[in-house]
This record gives structure tokens, C-alpha cells and sequence, in this order.
């Protein structure tokens, strides 16, 4: 016949069951529980470390967007002030090259006077020198010496008014 319950065995098994839990407890538990916190401890740090990195790569994201921006503005500016410096140097060029060939322009203007009056005067002189000679030869044994200067004079005259 079995006995169910031996208050002996129950108090013996209860005391062994205090021991081995004690001893589980304090040699296997206490370990086990230290070797979690220490892992629950680096598992935070890494966490915190993250999000410490995380944040400082945000604002060096932040500052090397910031320092683009710059940049662009600062190209911006430059070939804004290149292009403003172009066209200075382009109007400037343009006002020489005008300003040059109007002087060309005028110095040509009076070189085609001066060969003009040149040529008119070699015309005035051929044409008074063939007019004494005709005169001389018609008029060669009627008119004096003082006659003679008298007409050549008179004749550059009237053909200076002629010609001009």
C-alpha cells in the first residue's frame, strides 16, 4: 500500500530541493544573472554610442550641406562677377575698335583731301604751264617780259577759280 504522504520524506526532499536551489541560486543564477546585466549594460552602450554617432553624423551631414551650399553661392558669385567683368572688357573693346575707326576713318578723310588738293594743284600747274607755253608761242614776238608774267598770273587765277 502506498502512503502518499511521509512527513520525514517531505521535510528531507524539501530540504534538499532549499539546498540545490541555494545552491543553483548562488552558483549557477548569480553568474547567470551578472553575465545578462553586463550583456544588458553593453547592449545600452552600444545603443547610446549609436545614437551618439548617429547624431554627430547628422551634423557633420548638416555642416558638409551647409559648406556645399556655400560653395554653390560662393561659384554663383564668382561667374556672376566673371560674366559682369566680360562684359565691362566687351564694351570697353567695342568703344576702342569704334573709337579707332572713326579715327581711321577721319585720318583717311583727310589723306583723300590732301591727295586731292595735291593732284588738283599738279592739275593747276600742268595746266598753267601748257597755257603759258601756248601763249608764249602765239603771243612770242607781241608781248614784253612784264606782259608776260602779267598774263601767267592772270592765267593760274582764272583756272584756280575754275577748278575749285
Amino acid at each position: 500500500m502506498w502512503r502518499v504522504f511521509e512527513l520525514g520524506t517531505f521535510i528531507v526532499s524539501i530540504v534538499g530541493f532549499l539546498i540545490v536551489f541555494w545552491i543553483i541560486f548562488h552558483y549557477g543564477y548569480k553568474p547567470f544573472a551578472n553575465i545578462l546585466e553586463k550583456r544588458r549594460q553593453y547592449v545600452e552602450s552600444q545603443i547610446s554610442d549609436a545614437e551618439a554617432r548617429k547624431q554627430q553624423a547628422d551634423n557633420v551631414l548638416a555642416e558638409n550641406q551647409k559648406l556645399l551650399e556655400d560653395a554653390r553661392k560662393q561659384s554663383r558669385e564668382i561667374l556672376d562677377g566673371a560674366r559682369l567683368r566680360a562684359d565691362e572688357h566687351m564694351r570697353s573693346v567695342i568703344e576702342a575698335a569704334e573709337k579707332e575707326s572713326r579715327r581711321l576713318l577721319e585720318e583717311a578723310r583727310e589723306q583723300i583731301e590732301r591727295e586731292r588738293k595735291e593732284t588738283l594743284e599738279t592739275v593747276l600747274q600742268t595746266a598753267s604751264a601748257l597755257t603759258v607755253q601756248v601763249a608764249e608761242k602765239l603771243l612770242m614776238n607781241h608781248v614784253s617780259a612784264a606782259v608776260h608774267e602779267e598774263l601767267e598770273k592772270e592765267a593760274e587765277e582764272r583756272l584756280g577759280e575754275l577748278v575749285w
